[in-house]
């Protein structure tokens, strides 16, 4: 199988930290008998993902209901920020947050703290991924991929993506909070180094360098299973994407490869929400997630590397090799500073705004 090879995969979260393993007894050990919490998703295979590693073991052994609803980024996070607003949490929590939300939605006072000084091995994670708001739960990188097939021109670099003469359908997302790594990738690839995008992101060049190759964009995914979508079926030649649904879909098609540098790693945080009835129950399901056999089995459904270093070794040999989180990946380990992803926060509305005017046009 071609697919998605170790070595062009990039850790983010991990570093070459020694994660302690817990007992989790703390938050297993809960009682919560009779309560429900609301979590928010992305929904698709990362709610089924959830269900199967984390929901259904954490509702036996706690009595508690979580009760999962879907929606994509934008709208999750304009819902929580509303019902902040309201002073009427809806939600209890919001699973796998991105870093460059985080920033807002503590400024917004949307999301409260999350006591973790029980869990050691969080201490053990690269310092940047700590974050007294939020229990990080998976790591993805921002990336693109292509199709291996006769007539397709390899991508070797991420610019390769932007450059308008290398011709084939293209596929890019359409959601208002993924614009800010499209620009991102985009500026780094036309020569903008990260320090000058931690001072500012300049969205109109964004755009002028997206424009070169918009007339090969078919498709504009809305969410992650789109996205996947897109590239098992063979529907464009392209795509500006996640390594997690790369995987996916080299699994479902080994066609698919993905390129070599300017990648943009993520977290995904769980949040608890300001205010919320259940926000406990949140908190200690964030806590209990963070077990490396359950993440492992999280990674194998999903695909995304999880925080927990020691979950590799409950992998199957067969998705090691494809895993981030893999000591072969973290050689190539690629560290975004929180300034830029400060100033993604500072400019998210902005950058947003104008690339769904874009996309509309």
């Amino acid at each position: 199988m071609s697919g998605v090879t170790v070595l062009r995969l990039v850790a983010y979260m991990i570093g070459t930290a020694t994660v302690c393993t817990t007992s989790f007894s703390e938050a297993s050990s809960a009682d919560f008998k009779g309560r429900e919490a609301v979590l928010w998703n992305p929904g698709g295979k990362f709610s089924s993902a959830l269900e199967k590693a984390y929901i259904a073991s954490f509702e036996a052994e706690t009595g508690a209901k979580i009760r999962l609803v879907e929606a994509n980024i934008d709208q999750a996070i304009s819902a929580a920020s509303a019902q902040s607003k309201a002073g009427s949490a809806g939600w209890d929590g919001l699973a796998a947050v991105d870093s460059s939300y985080m920033p807002r939605l503590i400024a917004e006072g949307v999301v409260q703290t999350m006591d973790a000084s029980d869990i050691p091995s969080l201490k053990s994670l690269p310092k940047t991924s700590l974050n007294d708001y939020g229990i990080p739960m998976m790591g993805s990188v921002a990336t693109v991929s292509y199709r291996d097939a006769d007539g397709v021109v390899p991508l070797r670099a991420v610019s390769d993506f932007f450059d308008p003469t290398i011709k084939g359908a293209r596929a890019m997302s359409s959601l208002a909070g993924e614009a800010q790594y499209i620009c991102t990738l985009a500026l780094l690839s036309d020569g903008v180094t990260i320090d000058e995008l931690s001072k500012r992101i300049d969205v109109d060049r964004c755009l002028k360098i997206v424009d070169r190759i918009k007339d090969q964009v078919t498709d504009y995914w809305a969410n992650g299973s789109q996205m996947a979508q897109l590239m098992i079926d063979d529907s464009v030649d392209y795509c500006l994407s996640r390594d997690g649904r790369i995987l996916q879909a080299a699994l479902a098609n080994p066609e698919w490869e993905d390129s070599v540098q300017w990648r943009h790693p993520v977290f995904g945080y769980f949040v608890r929400l300001k205010g919320a009835k259940n926000g406990d129950i949140i908190e200690a399901l964030a806590k209990y997630s963070l077990d490396p056999k359950r993440q492992a089995e999280f990674t194998e459904e999903l695909g995304y590397s999880a925080p927990n270093p020691e979950s590799l070794a409950f992998l199957p040999d067969t998705l090691k090799p494809f895993i981030s989180a893999a000591p072969q990946a973290q050689a190539v380990l690629t560290t975004i500073p929180a300034a830029l992803f400060e100033r993604m926060a500072d400019q998210q509305v902005e950058i947003g705004n104008a690339w769904q005017a874009y996309v509309s046009k």
